[in-house]
């Protein structure tokens, strides 16, 4: 007599007995008193679309349907409630603005459901009702994807022209050879005494201080600014913490306090070789 559903049992390739982690979803009944398959939320709904609901739902700020999809999918079972935290994260960081704050409260509410409420299937509702508040309310942006989507396809068009040399690229990466160069507009600034290219051209403390160290485009705070001007005028010899040390001017201690521009970030007409008489003569 052939086995039931009830007693079929699936086996490994060694005929051991293996554990069906669906059975026990595929015995559940929907809200309609039907058996519900393991794609499926009680709704009726596929799990797959409910999922991709909240997330089309959190790029277009449409808070309340955000907010069903998430309790639809949470009180659809444990599963189901896994799977919508692993989404809520990743919306976070695929959906939501570089910087926002989602991460850290839907972070929080997944600890409250998991750990302080773990048997109140009422409470956990809750927190990813609040959490996909959240979520629907913060700044959307695909700025972390897209850049990701740019940066790859620019390196392989990058290496297949390399390679074929049969085409122009499309575009160049954001920083290209010629300005990362030791002497270009970029590797200036970037090959100091902190790598070994930078160093082997005798790049020290002083070219770090007047061009490695600026920020911008917005200046640095009253106290900041403080504190690093008189960090530059300790850089002399009678002080000598350093070795070698020189003792910078006046018109290069403004140069490194003054803020980079928006416009021009890496730009720079002051060297450290220059004198002060070229240095005036070019402004």
């Amino acid at each position: 007599m052939a086995k039931n559903n009830e007693e079929r049992q699936q086996t490994d390739l060694h005929g051991n007995p293996v554990d069906n982690e669906d059975d026990e979803d595929e015995q559940e009944l929907n809200d309609f008193n039907e058996e519900m398959p393991w794609y499926e939320t009680k709704g009726g709904y596929r799990r797959d679309v409910m999922s991709s609901l909240f997330q089309k739902a959190v790029r277009r700020s449409d808070a309340e349907t955000a907010a069903f999809a998430a309790w639809e999918l949470v009180r659809s079972g444990p599963k189901y409630e896994s799977h919508y935290w692993s989404r809520a994260i990743l919306v976070c960081v695929e959906d939501l603005v570089a910087g926002n704050e989602a991460t850290e409260h839907v972070l929080r509410y997944e600890e409250l459901a998991k750990n302080r409420w773990e048997d109140n299937g009422w409470a956990r509702r809750l927190c990813a009702i609040a959490a996909a508040l959240v979520c629907a309310r913060a700044q959307p942006s695909r700025e972390t994807t897209h850049a990701n989507g740019y940066f790859s396809n620019t390196m392989v068009d990058r290496a297949r022209v390399k390679q074929d040399d049969d085409h122009e690229p499309l575009y160049e990466p954001p920083v290209t050879e010629e300005e990362l160069d030791p002497d270009g507009e970029i590797g200036f600034v970037t090959v100091d005494k902190h790598t070994y290219p930078g160093a082997g051209k005798g790049r020290g403390w002083p070219h770090f201080r007047l061009h490695g160290a600026r920020i911008g485009p917005h200046e640095d705070t009253v106290l900041g600014k403080k504190f690093r001007r008189r960090v530059l005028e300790y850089d002399q010899p009678e002080y000598s913490y350093r070795e070698p040390e020189v003792a910078f001017s006046e018109k290069e201690i403004e140069h490194a306090l003054e803020p980079t521009t928006e416009d021009a970030p890496w730009r720079c007409e002051f060297d450290t070789m220059d004198t002060l008489d070229e240095f005036e003569d070019e402004n």
